[in-house]
């Protein structure tokens, strides 16, 4: 494991941790700025209708979930520290040029790109964290990381509005100005903490390998299901509040800076009071808020009733997401973390991309019957969680590899 000089909160965290977390600060801010009007963005620029938009970001999806995916594999064979370069570097790039082109093919193509480079960083950094971070602070660096995460994304969009309100073309140079001040940052202040092997027992290892765990496999499904519900509050929630109610917009607007302000402002103090309890009993716990939220849903259709909603759900995230990492993180054999980090990601963007479609059918077919089934998966998988805990498995699956 990489040693570096401590400094910050904690004694105990490198301080090459600290430059990684004010660098993701500032970049998801730069992030920020373009996605919440990438839709207005591309409707104008390509004179289509929302529809193929549509379908031109769903390329954009798939090269997402392919990226992640891609990434954790390049993170274990070539290093954490070059895969972030690369995908700022590229990032930045597209990103800049995707404000520039005004032919409707490059356009889409930029974007693709855009889809593929920038989530490579994903399992890479969080790999890198893995590397770096003892096991008994896993958690509380896990937590520290989403929480500016979603301190960027509450500045980005109001930053962003004012921005494209003028023009566009500066959303996207400041987005691409973000990341590649970022790969700056990590080019000089940041080594490789990717496992060096010492022996030919120490095998470069494989995406086989990964699907040979078993538990973690399980995990991965459970964590898909977690994705599918979550999904339903940013996906249909929405469409719910202004189709079915005849709410504007603008509410669900509200609702979302209320589910980032609450990450922001109770993601430490619920880590450090649960600090001494499981990773998957805390994501039990966490799932089973996601049913009483949803649920809550059923119970009125005032502003007041989404709003207690979305407290509710977003006390649940802050129980799951970081135990989630943690526990992924904690099981990975360190030469093939970056893979399993992928293989993690990519499980909770397919449960997210069959959200929509799961909740589009079942609100279709009435909101009582959506909501109802949403709680029930939701308590399908905090149950999953629950008996998960139970299961004795080694930390490490495949015997061949050596988890210092």
């Amino acid at each position: 494991m990489l040693r570096a000089t401590s400094w910050g909160p904690d004694p105990d965290i490198p301080r090459v941790y600290y430059i990684l977390l004010i660098g993701r600060f500032f970049n998801l801010v730069g992030n920020s700025l373009v996605f919440p009007f990438m839709t207005i963005y591309l409707a104008s620029r390509l004179h289509a209708s929302l529809s193929v938009v549509g379908v031109v970001m769903a390329f954009y999806g798939a090269s997402q979930v392919i990226s992640v995916l891609v990434g954790g594999v390049w993170s274990d064979r070539f290093g954490r520290r070059l895969v972030m370069l690369g995908s700022l570097l590229l990032g930045a790039l597209v990103t800049f040029g995707i404000g520039l082109v005004h032919n409707s093919w490059l356009l889409i193509t930029l974007l693709t790109l855009m889809g593929f480079f920038m989530p490579l960083f994903q399992p890479a950094s969080m790999a890198m964290v893995g590397d770096i971070i003892s096991r008994d602070r896993l958690n509380y660096a896990y937590s520290l990381m989403r929480m500016a995460s979603n301190a960027g994304i509450i500045i980005g969009p109001m930053l962003g509005g004012l921005l494209a309100d003028h023009s566009f073309f500066w959303i996207f140079a400041l987005d691409a100005l973000s990341m590649l001040l970022f790969s700056l940052v990590i080019f000089f202040a940041v080594p490789e903490s990717r496992p060096v092997k010492h022996s030919p027992s120490r095998q470069q290892g494989h995406m086989k390998d990964v699907l040979r765990d078993q538990a973690f496999v399980h995990f991965a499904g459970l964590w898909a299901l977690t994705g599918l519900v979550y999904s339903q509050l940013f996906m249909v929630v929405p469409a719910y509040l202004h189709i079915n109610l005849g709410y504007p917009p603008s509410v669900f607007g509200y609702l979302a800076a209320e589910n980032a302000i609450f990450v922001v402002l109770l993601q430490i103090p619920i880590t450090r009071l649960t600090r001494r309890i499981s990773h998957l009993t805390l994501m039990a716990v966490g799932v089973f808020f996601y049913a009483l939220g949803f649920w809550l849903m059923l119970s009125g259709r005032s502003f007041a009733v989404f709003a207690l909603a979305v407290f509710v759900i977003t006390l649940g995230e802050n129980f799951i997401n970081p135990a989630a990492s943690a526990w992924v993180a904690e099981r990975a054999p360190e030469i093939v973390r970056g893979r399993y980090m992928g293989f993690f990601s990519v499980a909770n963007r397919v449960g997210a991309a069959l959200g929509p479609l799961f909740g589009g059918i079942l609100l279709s077919q009435g909101p009582q019957w959506w909501l109802i089934t949403t709680g029930i998966l939701a308590l399908l998988a905090a149950q999953g969680y629950w008996r998960f805990r139970h299961h004795s498995y080694s930390s490490c699956h495949n015997p061949h590899f050596i988890n210092q």
